[in-house]
């Protein structure tokens, strides 16, 4: 009977005191744990999102710098004018103005709906669609330095057909250059012909068209460094609109094609032109479009570089949840280097992060 009782005292229970204590400490260590999960939760989220953006940047600065480099690049040719740099194309169309490789819109005004401004040289008026008010246009004149086609024999006339050594990525209504290193043509191509290959550039039907079949000279297979080229020409446009995502994001449009999504993301493009005045091949001084100095198409040829700004921000509100006032977004974002901010205390919870390079224009 003793033993039962010993056995009774020690088999006792908590009280009621040590059992909210437990509880207590329980839901403490529990309320830390969470804690810490939110916490690195969040703060994965937004190094994710940062990681993001940096990669958004670097793709959109790499799509703009490559083809900046490559400005008027129309083969060998040394000099882009009248008498060098011919077109038989119908009209003078933004797209295909081949005495100006390099142009570009200051601020874009208007609204999103209706974006309005004016392209400097050229005094062309039609913005890009749906382009952002505020921020910059370029457009870049260049033909395709990749191409592995050839003029393969001599030309009788002006007007003859281009046989060639190859048709590798070419098609019907191409807007494409000729080009040795004393002068090119731009044209449209109006049938191929893949048995004996050779393109077809005659009047007619097409977008724009050419307005003669007749080049401004014939062409020779051995004329040049390497040969007479026939590369793709085209004007590769970049400017910011609303994505597939309702963000702000970089677009390309070719020629007169429908523009591209590039890189979601991108809320500011900003462009200042370097200007040399003193023929030495380096810029004097950076200007806008459309600024006093660099208005004029012989004020244009005096660029030979630029230099690009682009604020790229996250895609996602980085603070979602959360009202703390330090997480958001006063900067200021001066985005090409002029002293003005573009961006000012926006106020929301986007991270952001601003991007900026020179680029020495190769064929200025």
């Amino acid at each position: 009977m003793k033993r039962l009782i010993n056995i009774q005292k020690k088999v006792r229970g908590f009280s009621l005191v040590e059992l909210m204590v437990a509880l207590t400490i329980g839901l403490i260590i529990l309320v830390a744990v969470s804690t810490l999960f939110v916490n690195s939760k969040q703060s994965y989220s937004t190094q994710d999102s940062l990681a993001r953006l940096q990669e958004s940047a670097r793709f959109a600065m790499h799509f703009l710098i490559k083809d900046l480099r490559l400005t008027g690049y129309y083969g060998c040719v040394s000099d882009i004018a009248p008498d060098s740099v011919y077109s038989t194309l119908n009209g003078t169309d933004f797209a295909y103005n081949t005495q100006i490789p390099l142009e570009g819109v200051n601020n874009i005004g208007g609204t999103e709906a209706t974006p309005s401004g004016q392209w400097y040289p050229s005094a062309t008026t039609a913005m890009p669609a749906n382009a952002i008010p505020g921020t910059d246009a370029v457009a870049i004149r260049l033909a395709d330095s990749s191409s592995p086609i050839f003029l393969d024999v001599e030309m009788p006339n002006p007007s003859a057909v281009l046989k060639v050594n190859a048709l590798t990525g070419l098609s019907t209504n191409d807007i494409i250059m000729i080009s040795d290193c004393s002068s090119a043509d731009v044209m449209q191509i109006t049938q191929i012909n893949n048995t004996d290959p050779h393109l077809v550039h005659n009047t007619g039907a097409g977008t724009p068209g050419n307005s003669t079949k007749i080049l401004s000279k014939a062409y020779s297979p051995s004329t040049g460094l390497g040969g007479t080229r026939i590369m793709k020409y085209k004007t590769n446009t970049y400017f910011i609109r609303r994505g597939a995502s309702g963000n702000p994001a970089l677009y390309r449009q070719e020629n007169t094609g429908a523009p591209v999504e590039l890189v979601d993301g991108i809320e500011q493009l900003q462009v200042l032109y370097g200007v040399d005045t003193d023929g030495d091949k380096v810029p004097n001084r950076y200007l806008k479009a459309g600024e006093a100095g660099l208005t004029t198409a012989a004020e244009w040829k005096t660029v030979v570089s630029v230099r690009l700004g682009i604020l790229a921000r996250t895609l996602d509100d980085a603070s979602t949840g959360r009202s703390k006032e330090f997480d958001k977004d006063t900067g200021q974002y001066d985005v090409d280097g002029d002293g003005t901010f573009e961006v000012d205390n926006p106020g929301d919870r986007y991270k952001r992060r601003l991007f900026q390079s020179v680029v020495q224009l190769r064929n200025s």
